[in-house]
């Protein structure tokens, strides 16, 4: 189990190295592209340690009541997104899309049995370095910035993302990270200067729902009377100094940046038509996984609706949702109770928050969808639901046999899996014409076109 658990460490670790290095994408002609080949390398790997443990566990397996109930309610979400799939106009893609959420799922699973405080601040140690490495290297983009009396432009000071909202999906999730770090005294002063760095970074590029996130997540903290409320009020102080650096250095030479201004992006209008072609199917079943494309003017078709509740509602259909959303409340309510009952673990806490704040971001924007912030989803859910499994004193389990013949089956659709989904994955990357320009808005891989 300790190599196994090593093994993982260091498969999730390796992907944070290399998604998050702002070096020339090595593994395709772009960032986006290079790190979702990244997250099919992991994904494909922990599924594999997932069919290993299969033949390595007794026959029979204990799980909890209520980690049953959060697993009953994924595979029903993916039994749904197939059969969305077969009903949809592009079933090979919905099905591809549907197996890679399948493996994000299973993902989480294995991420969820690393239960101890060590591998969780492992991750958590990784990410930070990683991200912290990518923000220090937009320091240098500000200050070439700043020598050349250039305004400042995300376009130009963001690294190693195609889309500056990309590079904000990411930032939120260490937002919590860098308050939880802010409680050892001995690297206090450095986490502070990143912290600022991050929201000032957040402010150049003009981030409003990144922005509203920490704040809304911030309050919620101090509501719950967070053990972290000291930590917090400091990113509260660090936030200030970070809009009066922005508007000092931004009148240096103004270039229209407001993070007050009042657009949303064409958002509201993609969302209320994406809702006003709700029908009756859309109740049981969705237009297929994946496939979602929609133009406003001639503006290219965003491939998804930066939106994971109207996205999942046009997608994977009204029943999908509900499920999708029982089990991100089951983990919530498990994890608020746990907070409460343990004051002192504050390992858990920055995980709790760093998850809420991705949800809450996702109703704005992409998090669900992009390959970095989307594998941190998932990642971040597994370690949240493996530290509040570890702490709880009174669990009630349930025993599930899984006899030989059924590991035989399970293993035979993950093979036959894993071959359709690389294979599919090949196939519609080959198709990209990257001389055509991004024609459609990124969703699997950087161009949104499909099979």
């Amino acid at each position: 189990m300790k190599s196994q658990k090593l093994i993982v460490l260091t498969l999730v670790i390796a992907f944070f190295l290399l998604s998050l290095t702002p070096f020339i994408p090595l593994l395709s002609y772009d960032y986006h592209n290079h790190q979702r080949i990244l997250q099919i390398a992991l994904l494909l790997g922990l599924s594999f340690i997932f069919t290993i443990n299969l033949y390595i566990k007794e026959n029979v397996i204990y799980l909890e009541k209520e980690n049953i109930n959060i697993t009953a309610f994924f595979l029903i979400f993916i039994f749904i997104g197939v059969i969305s799939s077969i009903f949809s106009d592009e079933i090979i893609f919905s099905l591809f899309y549907t197996s890679h959420i399948f493996l994000l799922v299973i993902a989480l699973s294995l991420i969820s049995s690393l239960n101890d405080k060590s591998s969780a601040l492992i991750l958590i140690y990784a990410l930070v370095i990683a991200h912290t490495g990518l923000v220090l290297v937009c320091l240098l983009n500000i200050i070439f910035t700043l020598f050349e009396q250039q305004p400042l432009n995300p376009y130009i000071i963001y690294s190693g993302f195609i889309n500056i909202r990309f590079f904000n999906q990411v930032q939120v999730f260490v937002l919590p990270f860098l308050i939880l770090l802010l409680k050892f005294k001995d690297i206090q002063r450095i986490v502070f200067f990143v912290l600022f760095l991050n929201l000032l970074l957040i402010l150049i590029g003009q981030a409003r729902g990144a922005l509203l996130s920490f704040l809304v997540i911030s309050l919620l903290a101090l509501i719950l009377k967070s053990t972290l409320k000291k930590q917090i009020f400091t990113g509260l102080i660090c936030l200030t100094l970070s809009l009066i650096a922005f508007y000092s250095l931004n009148s240096l030479n103004p270039g229209g940046a407001d993070i007050t201004r009042t657009s949303t992006s064409g958002r509201i209008d993609l969302w209320l038509t994406t809702l006003n072609n709700f029908t009756f199917k859309h109740i049981f079943i969705g237009n297929g996984p994946g496939i979602f494309e929609m133009s406003l003017g001639s503006s290219a078709p965003f491939s998804h609706p930066h939106n994971s509740i109207v996205e999942t509602l046009n997608e994977w259909g009204g029943i999908a949702l509900i499920c999708l959303s029982t089990a991100v409340y089951l983990t919530i309510k498990k994890a608020a109770y746990h907070i409460k009952r343990y004051q002192k673990d504050i390992i858990t806490e920055s995980l709790f928050y760093s998850f809420l704040i991705g949800i809450t971001y996702s109703f704005c924007s992409g998090v669900h969808v992009m390959p970095v912030s989307q594998t941190l989803l998932f990642i971040i859910w597994g370690l949240l639901l493996a530290r509040v499994r570890k702490m709880d004193r009174v669990r009630v389990t349930v025993s599930v046999s899984v006899n030989n013949y059924w590991k035989i089956i399970i293993t035979i659709i993950l093979i036959i899996g894993w071959c359709f989904y690389l294979n599919k994955a090949i196939h519609i990357y080959n198709s990209i014409d990257p001389d055509k320009g991004y024609i459609y808005g990124p969703r699997f891989w950087s161009v949104g076109q499909r099979i």
